[in-house]
């Protein structure tokens, strides 16, 4: 099972002098239960990329197939994807709109005509995914939250739609330290423990770097690198000719060799960045 996408054109306003290619040529294949990292810069189609993975966004030309079934086909209903691939976009706390906390997580399970003991199980289990306790927030005011915790809420009313794939837009951004870390954490263990496919567009390289299986570079609307952490990062001049940051280790590699150490440049870590510099010291091979 997996979501794939074949031979992908976009384009925004066709036909007018503000025509604008966002997609050309995408083939990407999301298998279940990877962890995908989607960057590129500002403009590179990340967003409208995944806009087309529920359906949100038509297919000027090509295909997405999800799960076997191409989702554009006559007859196929889009409200069976939007279930199956749930999609958060940036600052998805913005979109709260109930009085308490459980009836803004059951908003989306009860239009799905669930019984109120199956949408109080998926709120229970959505909220503990991310990480809140649902006796006690259930009767809250949502806007009487953290930023943080906001955050965790709209992403628990779409994890409680019961979703095989979890496509997250930038989902840390603007948030503390602390907000992250926790967002992140959650986000790791829906993939490694209850096996939720995830899709993650980040500007954060650390956090790809981190978490990913495998990485997608967007550049002006095409797919110019797809491979493991590893594979991506250790290309950083490639990268930063595209105007992306590196990793902070990587970099710290990067400046290294620019330097003549003979260093891997797919370090993301400090014990592993630590090793790479005392083999070079001992070795001798540093300038």
């Amino acid at each position: 099972m997996s979501i794939e996408v074949t031979n992908l054109r976009y384009t925004y306003m066709p036909g007018t002098p503000y025509e604008k290619v966002a997609l050309e040529g995408i083939d990407l294949k999301v298998d279940e239960g990877s962890f995908i990292g989607i960057i590129g810069h500002t403009g590179s189609g990340k967003s409208t990329l995944i806009q087309h993975f529920n359906g949100l966004l038509k297919p000027q030309r090509g295909t997405i197939v999800v799960d076997g079934r191409d989702i554009w086909e006559k007859g196929y209903k889009r409200s069976i994807v939007r279930q199956k691939v749930g999609l958060v976009f940036q600052y998805p706390e913005h979109q709260i709109f109930e009085e308490t906390v459980f009836k803004d997580v059951a908003f989306g399970p009860r239009n799905m005509g669930l019984s109120e003991n199956q949408v109080l199980k998926r709120s229970r289990l959505a909220m503990k995914m991310v990480g809140l306790d649902f006796d006690t927030l259930k009767d809250t005011s949502p806007f009487g939250l953290s930023g943080g915790q906001r955050r965790r809420i709209a992403i628990a009313g779409v994890l409680a739609m019961g979703p095989k794939y979890l496509i997250l837009d930038e989902p840390t951004a603007g948030l503390d330290p602390r907000g992250r870390r926790d967002i992140l954490n959650s986000i790791r263990d829906m993939n490694k423990k209850q096996g939720i496919t995830i899709v993650l567009v980040s500007h954060n390289m650390d956090e790809v770097a981190w978490l990913a299986d495998r990485i997608v570079v967007m550049d002006r609307g095409r797919i110019s690198r797809n491979g493991t952490p590893q594979q991506v990062f250790d290309d950083g001049r490639y990268l930063m000719d595209l105007g992306l940051a590196l990793p902070a280790m990587s970099s710290l590699m990067f400046k290294l060799r620019e330097r003549g150490w003979d260093v891997k440049g797919n370090v993301f870590t400090v014990e592993d960045a630590e090793k790479e510099i005392l083999k070079n010291l001992r070795c001798g091979n540093n300038a």
